[in-house]
């Protein structure tokens, strides 16, 4: 019920509709129509309910009280009212109301104030824990175990994954913990340095890792180890041991995620007992099949076990003697030493036995201090983060790897929504993560600010930590910290380390994804650092143009111009001031070409004007400077004795009036004026340098910047002279270039300046136009002496005027009315009055807006007669046109070009002048609109100072231009540019730390030079940082791979000669661990070996050698404090060479080079020798040299897993080989498990049996690859038992018994690899017999084990796949059928004895009875339903390989299943299950469509599912006739029918057996008794219809038995049969149903390969109604485009038989469409194609002769652009015409 909409009407605020809806709640929750917990997380309502009280008008005060109190009794209720704050509400409102309702409120306060009742909530929290692994509780652990409250108010959502499954230890187990544990709190530095290699090198190998969780003190011990060392006199070293620890811990949880992530290994049991021991399915075995031999002494008996030792080791460290943990585990022990021949139960049978090993633990109170995985790795990260900020590198290295581990870790288990969740645990993550950040980015500042007089190997320190900590920081950000939430969360301290990490140029050129992100994260925490990095970035990009201009070698002129341009964008940054020579002399060289190109004309321009106008000085001045150059190189006076034709070329770039007008404009008014003067006087006075091309340019482009140049005329400088002389029209001026026009307007100009011998000059000027004017015919005024001396002061005014127009004021008259006035004005009729009255309005009422409409024609005012009439019109005529002119440019530049209107208003004014009226000094007589006050070619400089100011910025902009300018850091020089860009020599160092190249071949020139051990320890360092950091740096791509640079260089000689010296000493041996170290993490990379195989394989006996020495010190008795330390040295030698040779096993699997190859098997088998020579194997476990033991049985692992291991010792037969490592691994088998009595329970030496039952499986195989003729004997090797027959003669051989115990062990990689081993021993009949002889005496023997486990549903699918696959061996031996053969049979299995009757079956009746009684095939059943339901998962991600793996399993089963039936079908007993099997087995199918051949070959032999189908599908008939009245009973049988159906389907599928029983079975019969229900549920029809269409494929059977007529006393029509239904379907379909009507046409095209189908299509005249099929237009298709293709493909296969052609074209008019169809449609033309073949066929052809013809021309035009195969068609279409002579005659008579 959507109850939201009623809720919010709760909060309405009309009083009739709230309270209409809370009377409709309270009632629903009376009449239980709605419960409290329907309600309870509206937290809207509970607002709405509280805020009720703040209405004015509040009825039924009472019933909202109450119902808070209803509510507030539910927990989450209650909370989520605190959450809104109802206490402080309630309590406010109490005093306000009356006191029966303060009572209810009492009542309300109580409950909330009321804590819940925690203790089953914890245990629900506890159990939700330990069976999914997964933080689903409402109630939670606090974020540290120290603090036990649970969380009530919020729940978690910031965490992907919780705990692990909660683990149960012994009393031994803990016992060893606890042991550990004290020695870690020791003051002893050694000995805590002891334990701690004890822990990486025995106890993390036996135990899971999640158990240091579980169980924390010991990672609290190791976590407090990082704080020791801060102190005076502290041990330092402490730290690598607990980094050591902590970080093999985080692999090893990081593995055990990836374990719980694999659907294959996922188990429902719980440990401890149940998951290891107990077997729930089929008890019956257990009960009924005991064996003879069993005893009832043997009940007590906790686990499988062969031989009774059961004493413990105390510490793991071999070095303590059997330790019994208590009363329990001493009477376990003694009762396995009085009867050590008495057989136990079957391994299943222990999971009802008390284990007093186990001991009494409270299990809730464990489970609240445990950490969860989240709590775990921000407990690494607070611990180990600190120490990043060191002085010492190998601190810094380790620090870092252990981070590195850890943070993945931290991606499993937090995510993102940590930033929003309020919970508790989520807030002090939060908190954590915050700090974390916070102190990264103190700790990035101390390593870039160090101080420059640090001595040069601390710089690089420094430098190498500020990378790999930057590094670590982005990825922990990326991990945890979305880009969006960055801003809320990101502290301030990590902020400004980010923006100091975008500006750092280098690592950016090394990891620019890295610094991508930087840039991110820095965009939404801090605006203006990202615009100064923005800043900082252009300015790079500036200065690497700038060298790249530089630099430019081959001329690509557009490329160039562009650097140039954002060279010169640069310059205020790098000042690099020969830029400017360098673009000044590109311009001045790409404008000297007589057809220049114009698209770098203009842009080289662009850069002149852009320098020209620079705002800095110095930019300015040099490129005047360098112009100036030019010109005078090129038109100076030198030039007349070089007679050179293009000298003066040089210049064309500046003959253009924009840069002419730059240069007069602003060049002569800066403080580059005096070169701006020079160039233009060289200019002006270079007529004779130039030619005349060039000189006419010159002109051309001076006329527009005259007005600007005579600004700066004078009589006084030379400039000034010259300009005057431009205007002079006298014999001595210049040449006509300018035309008289413009002279006169140069002229006009003078007369506005100040200077009074200028306008004299200027008046001269004026005066030849004066007197030279022909076109006037009445010349006024006179110009005698006396006109002329007035003429200089012609605009010297006493006033400056406004000429203005008014654009405030709006005119009240329309255009109209203008033109009528000036209609009046120009006319030649009126009155002179009048139209002086006219002018005179005009130029009153001519302002703003209204001139500017009336200048749209040009004004027509005859000028010229001001000469011949009064002068009354002329001031009013004046004031129109200036005011016309100001209110239109076009107009005024227009009038501005004729000399005659000039010279008429110069009279005019000459005329009107009043010589009196003269001022005493001059004035400008009007404000003109003049040129650009900056020049528009300014480019605007950015903020610069603040770049170069701020100290990270301005270092960022100096390796910037450095490195551009030297190409890289490999090649930097002497600087030869600005010296604020001079790099220090702490940034060359920083420089050459973060460049791969140079900062790995100074590594290596350091190991090459050493002279001491600590010069090589720290090149080595450096090298392993690097790769390190590399690996950190993934999944970014650095432009220097490490790995890849490394390649690269020579580095093998210089660390080989460090291999070929045995050590002589503990330095010796330190520094070897750090070669082998650095080898080890080189080796990590697959496609980098090559480099090193050489290397290795030359020092492989010297390397082996070393192994055994190491091994023969570590394993002596050693009690100084030297002799300790040099074990421990050796220790870690030890562990770094079979680290190494693990590394380099799995890689050679990834290797296909032939040499590597061919130097890798000799390796491999030298290295078997010598592991070999390692597994030191003594009578007791307590003797044992645990970590050389552990550490060899791990190169084991590797070695074994390698194919042909064995095949190239020299000294050793392959077969030989493996025979010594079989009796090594078999004798630690003995010693570590079956001497302990089979001990699976305890987690120490677990390791260790863990890897030899893994060398094991792998050694089968190698022994069965190299004993293929023999393999049947060497199964007698794997018996174990010899020697404790010599000890105890009671003992006998005990064979392949120490095998089973391990198949119920703890683990599950145990059990797997154990049960495998089984699979692998059985496949040799050998091995059947050894394995059934080795469980006689346990109950149910071999078989009931095996069923046992198969069967389990809460085992692991890989487990129980073994299991199937030893079955299924066990199935191929001879198994005898009866009483009687079993009497001459050696394969007496299985056998079943029961003891209540004393019958005994053996082979085949024993395996049915077996099966019968397990209930077998009921149990598949339910395997695979569960495995297609998808529950098979951890509530982890699974991996993409899930499916396959349990198909696989799936697989196991139904061969078994398989070879089953094979024995004998007799033992498939219940058909009905053998459905539901395969009704799984083909939805699984459906789901996934691969393992389809199995299901088919399993439904081969499952011949009678079918008939039991087909007879299901008669009883449903029956059924649904009897129930058609109750449709909800007939629509559940509808639903079996689909799935019988698809059943049979799946069964049918190219099976030509499956359908004759199919058609023995009557199944058509059967479907058209029902079709009447099939046409009324499509989804039933398709599927039928498929199930038709399988069936009848390439089966005549199936087809003629769908036309066979219904027997008598059958419902339908007599003579009617499945196909007429089937031809009435297709024919009548809804149009819009194309899934069905497709169906039938694709049977229908199956029933065409029947002559019978044929013969009945041709009797219903099925085909007159493809006539009538709508043709769809070109191009469309839809419902009419799918009918019609499936009409032409049931045409072609009909066509295909001669007796339905003549059919076909008995149609009127087919073999018209089809010619139609035939270009555009395949099928058409292949019909066509067809019936044209056959000779029978001419007369139809004749007949449609003009639609053939059309159709093969078409299909000869469509040929040539169709396909290979169209083409094939279309020739043999046209042959099938043209062999026949008639049809071809009168084919070519239609085309004429």
């Amino acid at each position: 019920m959507e109850l939201s909409p009623l809720i919010k009407k709760i909060g309405h605020s009309l009083v009739e509709i709230r309270v209409r809806a809370l009377k409709s709640i309270v009632c629903k929750l009376d009449h239980s129509l709605i419960s409290v917990s329907d309600i309870v997380q509206e937290k809207m309502l509970f607002v709405y309910l509280l805020e009720w009280f703040n209405f004015p008008e509040v009825p039924m005060q009472e019933e909202a009280l109450e119902l808070l109190t209803t509510l507030s009794k539910h927990p989450s209720a209650a909370q989520m009212l605190r959450d809104v704050g109802a206490v402080d509400f309630l309590t406010q409102l109490a005093p306000n109301v009356e006191p029966r309702l303060r009572a209810v409120i009492s009542g309300t306060l109580d409950q909330l104030f009321q804590l819940p009742d925690l203790l089953p909530i914890i245990l629900k929290a506890c159990m939700d824990i330990m069976q999914c692994a997964w933080l689903n509780p409402e109630f939670l652990p606090s974020i540290f175990p120290q603090r036990r409250s649970i969380i009530l108010h919020e729940t978690v959502r910031c965490l992907k994954f919780s705990v692990f499954p909660w683990l149960t230890l012994t009393n031994t187990d803990r016992h060893i913990l606890s042991s550990n544990e004290s020695s870690l709190r020791s003051n002893n530095p050694n000995m805590v340095r002891t334990t701690c290699d004890l822990l990486c090198d025995v106890i993390m190998q036996d135990f899971p890792p999640e158990i240091f969780l579980q169980r924390p003190s010991i990672v609290k011990s190791l976590l407090s180890l990082l704080r020791v060392g801060s102190g005076k006199g502290e041990p330092r070293f402490l730290h690598s041991q607990a980094l050591s620890c902590l970080r093999q811990l985080c692999a090893g949880l990081r593995r055990r995620l990836r374990f719980h992530q694999d659907p294959s290994f996922y188990s429902t049991k719980h440990d401890p007992v149940s998951q290891n021991s107990s077997f729930s399915c089929s008890q019956e075995v257990r009960g009924t099949q005991r064996s003879q031999a069993s005893s009832p002494g043997v009940e007590c008996s906790p686990r499988p076990s062969v031989v009774g030792r059961t004493g413990q080791r105390a510490r793991g460290d071999g070095q303590d003697g059997d330790a019994a943990s208590n009363s329990g585990s001493s009477h376990r022990g003694g009762a396995a030493l009085q009867a050590p021949v008495q057989t136990p139960q079957s391994p299943a049978d222990s999971a009802h036995v008390e284990l007093p090993d186990l001991g009494v633990e409270d299990v809730l109170e464990l489970q609240l201090q445990q950490l969860t995985l989240a709590q775990f790795t921000v407990a690494i990260m607070e611990h180990a983060i600190p120490l990043l900020k060191t002085e010492g590198s190998h601190v810094f290295h380790r620090v870092l790897e252990l981070l590195c581990d850890a943070i993945p870790l931290l991606g499993d288990s937090v995510c993102e929504l940590v930033w929003d969740d309020r919970s508790l645990v989520g807030m002090e993550l939060k908190e954590k993560l915050q700090a974390f950040m916070e102190l990264l980015g103190d700790i990035l500042s101390y390593h870039q600010s160090h101080r420059a007089d640090t001595p040069h190997s601390s710089q690089i320190h420094h430098r190498m930590a500020y990378m790999g900590t930057a590094i670590f920081t982005i990825k922990l950000l990326q991990t945890i910290l979305p880009t969006e939430k960055a801003g809320d969360n990101l502290p301030e301290s990590t902020a400004t380390a980010i923006f100091h990490l975008c500006l750092d140029t280098s690592l950016g050129s090394l990891l620019p994804s890295v610094q991508e992100n930087a840039v991110a994260y820095l965009e939404q925490v801090n605006s203006d650092h990202h615009d100064l990095y923005r800043g900082v970035t252009r300015a790079a990009l500036w200065m690497e143009s700038t060298c790249n201009f530089l630099k430019e070698g081959e001329k690509n002129w557009l490329e160039l111009l562009e650097l140039a341009d954002l060279a010169i964008d640069g310059l205020p940054f790098h000042q690099h001031l020969p830029i400017v020579k360098e673009c000044v002399h590109i311009c001045s060289y790409l404008w000297k070409f007589d057809q220049p190109s114009p698209l770098l004309q203009t842009e080289s321009q662009k850069l002149l004007l852009k320098l020209l106008s620079h705002p800095l000085l110095p930019v300015k001045t040099e490129t005047y400077t360098c112009a100036l150059n030019l010109v005078k190189d090129s038109v100076g006076i030198q030039n007349v004795s070089r007679q050179e034709q293009g000298s003066c070329d040089g210049v064309n770039f500046l003959l253009h009036y924009r840069v002419l007008y730059e240069i007069s404009a602003f060049g002569l008014q800066d403080s580059v004026n005096v070169a701006a003067k020079d160039i233009l006087l060289f200019l002006l006075k270079g007529r004779l340098m130039m030619t005349a091309s060039a000189w006419d340019r010159f002109n051309e482009a001076l006329y527009p910047v005259m007005p600007i140049l005579q600004g700066y005329v004078g009589t006084e400088e030379s400039l000034g002279n010259c300009v005057l002389l431009i205007s002079d029209t006298s014999d001595v001026a210049r040449d006509d270039v300018f035309p008289s026009t413009a002279k006169l307007k140069a002229a006009l100009r003078l007369l506005f300046t100040k200077q009074p011998a200028v306008r004299i000059a200027a008046v001269q000027q004026v005066t030849p136009h004066l007197t030279n004017a022909d076109e006037v015919k009445t010349v006024r005024p006179d110009l005698d002496q006396a006109v002329m001396s007035t003429l200089p002061n012609l605009y010297c005014l006493r006033n400056p005027l406004d000429i203005s127009l008014d654009t405030n004021s709006k005119s009240v008259l329309k255009v109209e009315s203008v033109e009528k006035l000036f209609c009046i004005l120009s006319s030649d009729t009126v009155d002179i009055s009048l139209r002086r009255s006219a002018a005179e309005q005009l130029s009153v009422v001519l302002q703003g807006e209204l001139a500017a409409k009336a200048k749209r024609g040009e004004p027509k005012i005859n000028l010229f007669e001001l000469e011949t009439h009064s002068d009354c019109l002329l001031e009013p005529c004046v004031c129109i046109l200036r005011k016309l002119v100001y209110a239109d440019p076009s107009l005024r530049h227009s009038l501005a070009q004729r000399n005659l209107l000039l010279l008429t208003l110069l009279r005019a004014i000459i005329t009107t002048f009043d010589s009196s009226n003269f001022p005493p000094r001059y004035n400008i007589p009007f404000q003109a609109a003049s040129h650009h006050a900056v020049s528009p070619y300014r480019c605007v400089l950015p903020p610069s100072s603040g770049l170069l100011t701020l100290a990270p910025a301005r270092q960022a902009l100096q390796v910037a231009w450095n490195t551009a300018w030297h190409s890289g850091i490999d090649n930097l020089l002497e600087e030869l540019f600005h010296p604020d860009l001079k790099l220090s020599e702490a940034q060359i160092l920083s420089l050459q730390a973060t460049h791969l190249p140079a900062a790995l071949q100074d590594c290596i020139q350091a190991i090459v030079t050493a002279a001491a051990h600590s010069s090589v320890t720290s090149a080595l360092s450096r090298l392993s940082l690097y790769l390190l950091i590399d690996r950190l740096s993934l999944p970014h791509i650095p432009t220097h791979s490490c790995r890849g640079t490394l390649h690269s260089l020579s580095w093998q000689a210089a660390v080989s000669r460090f291999l070929q010296v045995r050590p002589a000493c503990v330095e010796d041996e330190r520094l070897l661990v750090g070669v082998i170290g650095f080898l080890n993490k080189y080796s990590l990379i697959k496609s980098k070996l090559l480099s090193i195989y050489p290397l290795i394989f030359q020092e492989t006996v010297s390397l082996l050698s070393l192994l055994l020495d190491v091994e023969k010190q570590t394993s002596t008795e050693n009690t100084g404090e030297l002799e300790q330390l040099k074990n421990h040295v050796s220790q870690r030698l030890q562990r770094e060479l079979t680290s190494f040779f693990n590394t380099l096993l799995l890689r050679l699997t990834h290797t296909t080079d032939r040499l590597c190859l061919a130097l890798a098997g000799p390796f491999k088998s030298q290295l078997a020798v010598c592991l070999l020579r390692s597994l030191r194997v003594s009578d007791a476990p307590c003797f044992y040299g645990l970590p050389s033991l552990e550490r060899t049985l791990q190169g084991m692992v590797s070695l074994t897993a390698q194919p042909g291991w064995s095949s190239h010792c020299p000294d050793l037969e392959p077969p030989s080989l493996c025979s010594k490592y079989l009796s090594g691994l078999l004798e630690v088998i003995s010693s570590f498990y079956v001497e302990w009595g089979g001990n699976s329970m305890s987690f120490m030496g677990k390791g260790v049996t863990k890897n030899a039952v893994i060398c094991l499986l792998h050694l089968s195989h190698e022994m069965l690859a190299e004993n293929k003729d023999q393999a049947s004997n060497f199964i007698s090797q794997w018996s174990l038992g010899g020697e404790a027959a010599v000890e105890e003669p009671s003992n006998c051989q005990l064979g392949l018994a120490w095998l089973i115990p391990l198949w119920v062990d703890r683990d599950q990689e145990v059990k797997f690899a154990s049960l495998a081993l089984g699979a692998a021993l059985s496949s040799v009949p050998s091995g059947c017999r050894a394995l059934c002889a080795s469980c006689q005496n346990i109950s149910g023997g071999l078989w009931g084990t095996l069923l046992n486990i198969l069967l389990d549903q809460q085992e692991s699918s890989m487990v129980r796949r073994e299991a199937a696959f030893i079955l299924q061996n066990l199935l191929v031996m001879p198994m005898p059928a009866n009483a009687e053969e079993a009497k001459d049979s050696d394969w007496q299995h299985p056998c079943v004895h029961d003891e209540v009757s004393g019958v005994s079956l053996v082979g085949l009746p024993a395996l049915q009875a077996l099966l019968y009684h397990c209930q077998y095939f009921q149990h598949v059943a339910l395997s695979a339903s569960a495995c297609y339901r998808g529950r098979y998962t951890f509530h982890l991600q699974p991996a993409s390989s899930g499916f396959v793996t349990l198909l696989q399993f799936l697989s196991s089963f139904s061969k078994l299943l398989q070879s089953c039936v094979t024995v004998s079908q007799e033992l498939i007993p219940e058909l009905d299950v053998l459905k539901q099997l395969l009704t799984t087995l083909v939805a699984v199918y459906l789901k996934l469509s691969f393992h389809l051949i199995l299901i088919l070959r399993l439904a081969c032999f499952l011949a009678g599912l079918i008939d039991s189908c087909v007879e299901q599908m008669k009883q449903t008939h029956s059924h649904l006739h009897l129930e058609s009245v109750r449709p909800s009973k007939a629509s559940h049988r509808k639903k079996g029918i689909k799935l019988t159906v698809e059943i049979l389907r799946s069964a049918l599928y190219r099976s030509d057996e499956c359908k004759v029983v199919a058609s023995d079975a009557r199944l058509t019969q059967a479907l058209y008794a029902l079709w009447p229900w099939f046409l009324l549920d499509d989804p039933t029809m398709e599927a039928v219809l498929e199930l038709l269409c399988v069936y009848t494929a390439n089966c005549t059977t199936a087809c003629n038995a769908l036309c066979g007529s219904v027997p008598p006393g059958s419902k339908g029509t007599s003579g009617s049969s499945l196909m007429h239904a089937v031809v009435k379907l297709a024919s009548g379909v809804a149009p819009d149903n194309g899934t069905v009507q497709k169906l039938a046409f694709s049977l229908l095209t199956n029933l065409a390969m029947s002559r019978d189908c044929r013969g009945l299509l041709q009797k219903n005249n099925f085909l007159q109604a493809f006539m009538s099929v709508p043709i769809p237009k070109a191009g469309g298709g839809g419902c009419a485009g799918s009918l019609l293709g499936q009409w032409l493909k049931l045409l072609v296969s009909l066509s295909f038989a001669e007796d339905i052609q003549q059919s076909i074209l008995r149609v009127t008019g087919v073999l018209e469409l089809l010619a139609d169809l035939a270009p555009q449609r395949r099928h058409a033309l292949l019909t066509l194609h067809n019936l044209c073949f056959w000779p029978a066929n001419k007369p139809h052809v004749i007949s449609s002769a003009s639609h053939v013809w059309g159709a093969l021309q078409s299909l000869k035009i469509e040929g040539r652009r169709k396909t290979f195969s169209n083409f094939a068609l279309n020739k043999s279409f046209f042959s099938c015409l043209e062999f026949d002579v008639e049809i071809n005659t009168v084919l070519v008579c239609a085309s004429n």
